[in-house]
């Protein structure tokens, strides 16, 4: 008898299973034939301030997708919905999908601002990457400035030579606290070179070109720990670490 009971109930163990793909593809071949009913957006803000809403992100997915609360399910086309989605300039790593309900779900990271841009009258924020986006009057963020006598239009898609060298900086900056807690400003020369103004002393810091920062920061470590406390912080209107292994001081 032990095995007959065994036998049923491996039986309705199967049969359970059947029912249950059955009633799955039933539910999906229904999503399928039925209306789209919505849009959702969900964004992960991480630690920075919220800088976008969901309705922007919603209305850039109709501006670019005009007909898709009218479509079918099986018809919508995600890659279009995330591209238009991606359209907002605040937002990273953008995906979309089809919930069981039948709503077009988007999901997106915002973008970190590791620096405030002034660029000409103009403010932007850029991220680690070199993405450029404008400021929000949603929230500010407590980071780096960042400015220059630019020489070119700034375009977004690609970055100009001038930009580089700023990101260049700022995203070391941002990867090393004990020395963004030194810096407050930060400002690219027609030529590239780099300036820094600190948040102690009234001096400049001439950086020169983005290479060998791990070398630069350094050098400038030791001369605020050893060699200022003796010159004392208001002597020098600049200190320069654009030679290699030598900080050269300017007196005021």
């Amino acid at each position: 008898m032990k095995p007959l009971k065994r036998s049923v109930k491996i039986l309705f163990i199967l049969a359970g299973a059947v029912l249950l793909a059955l009633l799955v593809i039933v539910a999906n071949i229904s999503r399928s034939r039925s209306q789209v009913q919505g849009v959702e957006v969900s964004i992960r803000y991480g630690h920075t301030p919220e800088l976008v809403g969901s309705q922007v992100v919603v209305d850039s997915i109709l501006a670019g997708y005009p007909n898709l609360l009218q479509r079918l399910v099986k018809s919508v086309d995600c890659d279009r919905v995330a591209a238009a989605a991606a359209h907002v300039p605040y937002l990273d790593n953008v995906s979309a999908s089809l919930s069981v309900s039948g709503k077009v779900v988007v999901r997106a990271e915002q973008r970190r601002p590791i620096a405030r841009l002034f660029y000409g009258p103009r403010e932007y924020y850029f991220d680690a990457a070199g993405a450029v986006f404008p400021v929000s009057p949603r929230g500010d963020c407590n980071v780096l400035v960042a400015g220059g006598d630019f020489t070119e239009p700034l375009r977004v898609d690609s970055l100009n030579s001038q930009m580089q060298s700023l990101v260049t900086l700022a995203a070391w900056l941002d990867s090393h606290d004990e020395f963004l807690a030194l810096i407050d400003q930060i400002y690219v020369l027609r030529n590239g070179d780099l300036m820094m103004v600190p948040k102690i002393g009234d001096h400049v810091i001439e950086l020169g070109s983005p290479d060998d920062l791990d070398s630069k920061f350094d050098n400038l470590l030791a001369f605020y720990r050893k060699g200022m406390p003796r010159a004392g912080w208001d002597t020098y209107s600049k200190i320069s670490l654009k030679f290699k292994d030598q900080v050269v001081c300017t007196k005021k």
